[in-house]
């Protein structure tokens, strides 16, 4: 039986590249090591917000800050901070 997925909703699209990219990287064992050093490098609210969407998945902004007890600028900093540290395995 097929898994339902559902359409992304608006400003989750971003969130979904970096999930789909750290699952990709998770899968190559000789890549493992370099995706760890790069999140120990992340900036406390960078590895919490990483931590957030692991765990909970992808949602928008306002959900994420308000789970994370943080300003939406702050989360929009952090996604833009993980979405540079993984370009650097590309």
């Amino acid at each position: 039986m097929a898994k339902k997925t559902r359409e992304a909703r608006p400003g989750e699209l971003r969130e979904i590249a970096i999930l789909e990219t750290l699952e990709r990287y998770a899968r190559k064992p000789e890549a493992r090591l370099d995706v760890q050093k790069i999140l120990d490098q992340l900036s406390p609210t960078g590895k919490k917000y990483v931590q957030h969407l692991v765990m909970s998945g992808p949602s928008s902004i306002v959900s994420a800050a308000k789970a994370l007890e943080l300003k939406q600028a702050e989360v929009e900093a952090a996604i833009a901070e993980i979405e540079l540290a993984l370009s650097r395995l590309k």
